[in-house]
């Protein structure tokens, strides 16, 4: 009986969300093709022979602009104080090794060269070669898309996880509530929708459930781009929210009824209250 944390890092695009999504043949973390798409620490409990690994998700190392982009790296510091494991994902885009991830992190660290179906060999042999093996606890090659070699990491997980019952019942894959995944399914959508800074200068917000009825708020900072998300006679927005319907029923395997709202919210990623208020800083 073995259980522990497993932090999976890396710079943005580099596929963490897509990893664990693979590993737990379940689409909990949003994916898109944008940067800094994930912006919260996302558990992801796998659990099978008694044995359990607690998958953390991170938002990537970059250089922080705003109060939001602080809270996503203190997301990533978080995630090193439970952590038994750490895996670090590089890609093509991204070949380097984040400098941070060895004074954050003071665990066995298993490095992860994904991509590997869009690498030429050349290419994977200079990845190869400018890095140091030794650093590292293992050195795999994957796709976290196409699942090539992904099987073989869980097998080699366990087996530097402690012993240890297992932290959460064996039927729960997160520790967070219907609502978080819901707004998140709608960020997704916005992520896919809209172009530039809009996506970035959004926020969403479940405010009721009830009798399949949901309410989302959708915040934005200027007046402007409420217009941009609303769009010509209401058709972007009504777009986006049919998109994620599709995908919230899947997840609650019932039909519901959405109603959104789209509200002005002058510069709520530099106002730490704000960002409070919707679960950025816990």
């Amino acid at each position: 009986m073995k259980a522990g944390y497993v932090s999976i890092v890396g710079k943005p695009n580099v596929g963490k969300s897509t990893l664990l999504n693979r590993l737990l043949r379940e689409n909990l973390s949003i994916v898109s093709k944008k940067p800094q798409t994930t912006r919260h620490r996302i558990l992801g409990i796998w659990t099978e022979d008694d044995n359990q690994i607690v998958f953390v998700d991170t938002p990537g190392f970059f250089n922080p602009k705003n109060d939001l982009d602080r809270a996503m790296q203190i997301q990533i510091k978080r995630s090193s104080e439970d952590a038994d494991l750490t895996l670090i994902l590089i890609s093509p885009e991204h070949p380097e090794v984040p400098s941070e991830i060895f004074s954050y992190f003071k665990t066995p660290i298993f490095l992860l060269i994904n991509k590997i179906d869009i690498i030429e060999l050349d290419e994977l042999q200079e990845i190869k070669a400018s890095i140091e093996e030794s650093s590292f606890a293992e050195v795999l090659l994957i796709s976290a898309l196409s699942g090539e070699n992904v099987e073989k990491l869980i097998p080699l997980i366990i087996g530097y996880l402690p012993r240890e019952h297992p932290f959460y019942p064996p039927d729960y894959l997160s520790d967070r509530p219907e609502r978080f995944f819901i707004a998140e399914i709608m960020r997704e959508k916005i992520l896919d929708e809209y172009k530039q800074e809009i996506p970035y200068s959004t926020t969403v917000q479940v405010v009721d459930m009830k009798d399949g009825k949901i309410d989302i708020n959708i915040y934005v900072e200027k007046e402007s781009q409420k217009g941009i998300i609303i769009g010509k006679g209401g058709e972007k927005l009504k777009k986006v929210a049919t998109s994620a319907r599709k995908d919230i029923e899947n997840l609650l395997g019932k039909h519901v009824y959405i109603s959104t709202w789209v509200k002005v919210r002058k510069n709520w990623r530099k106002n730490k209250n704000d960002l409070k208020r919707f679960g950025y800083y816990e």
